[in-house]
Protein backbone atom coordinates (compact mmCIF):
# COMPACT_ATOMS: atom_id res chain seq x y z
CA UNK A 1 0.00 0.00 0.00
CA UNK A 2 0.95 3.65 -0.24
CA UNK A 3 1.31 3.91 3.55
CA UNK A 4 3.81 1.04 3.65
CA UNK A 5 5.81 2.54 0.79
CA UNK A 6 5.92 5.92 2.53
CA UNK A 7 7.00 4.32 5.81
CA UNK A 8 9.79 2.42 4.03
CA UNK A 9 11.00 5.59 2.34
CA UNK A 10 11.00 7.52 5.62
CA UNK A 11 12.85 4.65 7.29
CA UNK A 12 15.55 4.75 4.57
CA UNK A 13 15.97 8.50 5.04
CA UNK A 14 16.28 8.10 8.81
CA UNK A 15 18.96 5.42 8.33
CA UNK A 16 20.89 7.73 5.97
CA UNK A 17 20.70 10.57 8.49
CA UNK A 18 21.97 8.36 11.30
CA UNK A 19 24.88 7.17 9.13
CA UNK A 20 25.75 10.75 8.16
CA UNK A 21 25.61 11.84 11.79
CA UNK A 22 27.99 9.06 12.87
CA UNK A 23 30.38 9.89 10.01
CA UNK A 24 30.32 13.57 10.97
CA UNK A 25 31.11 12.69 14.59
CA UNK A 26 34.20 10.76 13.45
CA UNK A 27 35.37 13.57 11.16
CA UNK A 28 35.16 16.29 13.79
CA UNK A 29 37.14 14.20 16.28
CA UNK A 30 40.21 14.49 14.08
CA UNK A 31 42.56 17.44 14.45
CA UNK A 32 43.36 18.50 10.90
CA UNK A 33 45.42 21.53 11.93
CA UNK A 34 48.75 19.94 10.89
CA UNK A 35 47.48 19.74 7.31
CA UNK A 36 46.68 23.45 7.00
CA UNK A 37 50.29 24.49 6.39
CA UNK A 38 50.38 22.09 3.43
CA UNK A 39 47.81 24.19 1.56
CA UNK A 40 49.74 26.14 -1.07
CA UNK A 41 47.01 27.72 -3.16
CA UNK A 42 45.20 31.05 -2.75
CA UNK A 43 42.75 30.54 0.08
CA UNK A 44 39.86 32.71 1.22
CA UNK A 45 38.53 32.12 4.71
CA UNK A 46 35.06 33.54 5.24
CA UNK A 47 33.62 33.63 8.75
CA UNK A 48 30.55 35.09 10.38
CA UNK A 49 31.42 37.16 13.45
CA UNK A 50 28.48 35.61 15.29
CA UNK A 51 29.25 31.99 14.41
CA UNK A 52 28.09 29.98 17.41
CA UNK A 53 29.02 26.64 15.83
CA UNK A 54 32.71 27.13 15.11
CA UNK A 55 34.53 29.76 17.19
CA UNK A 56 36.00 32.74 15.35
CA UNK A 57 39.39 31.95 16.90
CA UNK A 58 39.46 28.96 14.53
CA UNK A 59 39.25 31.33 11.56
CA UNK A 60 42.33 33.17 12.78
CA UNK A 61 44.14 29.87 13.43
CA UNK A 62 43.40 28.72 9.88
CA UNK A 63 44.54 32.10 8.56
CA UNK A 64 47.84 31.85 10.46
CA UNK A 65 48.49 28.30 9.31
CA UNK A 66 47.73 28.76 5.59
CA UNK A 67 50.49 30.99 4.28
CA UNK A 68 49.14 33.90 2.26
CA UNK A 69 45.51 33.13 3.03
CA UNK A 70 43.02 35.96 3.34
CA UNK A 71 40.36 36.18 6.01
CA UNK A 72 37.07 37.97 5.46
CA UNK A 73 34.64 38.43 8.33
CA UNK A 74 30.95 38.96 7.76
CA UNK A 75 29.77 41.12 10.62
CA UNK A 76 26.69 40.03 12.49
CA UNK A 77 26.37 36.72 10.64
CA UNK A 78 26.59 33.18 11.93
CA UNK A 79 27.70 29.79 10.63
CA UNK A 80 25.86 29.79 7.29
CA UNK A 81 26.62 33.07 5.49
CA UNK A 82 25.46 31.51 2.22
CA UNK A 83 21.95 31.57 3.68
CA UNK A 84 22.22 34.54 6.04
CA UNK A 85 24.01 37.03 3.79
CA UNK A 86 24.38 35.57 0.29
CA UNK A 87 24.96 38.93 -1.41
CA UNK A 88 27.81 39.82 0.93
CA UNK A 89 29.28 36.34 0.58
CA UNK A 90 29.23 36.53 -3.23
CA UNK A 91 30.79 40.00 -3.14
CA UNK A 92 33.66 38.78 -0.94
CA UNK A 93 34.27 35.74 -3.14
CA UNK A 94 34.24 37.80 -6.35
CA UNK A 95 36.62 40.36 -4.88
CA UNK A 96 38.97 37.57 -3.86
CA UNK A 97 38.87 36.00 -7.33
CA UNK A 98 39.61 39.37 -8.93
CA UNK A 99 42.63 40.01 -6.72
Amino acid sequence: TEDNTAIKEISKEVEKAITMKETFKEVIKKDLTPYLSKIKIPTLIIWGTKDNVTPIKDAFLINREIEGSKIELIKGQGHVPNMEAPEILVEKILNFLKS
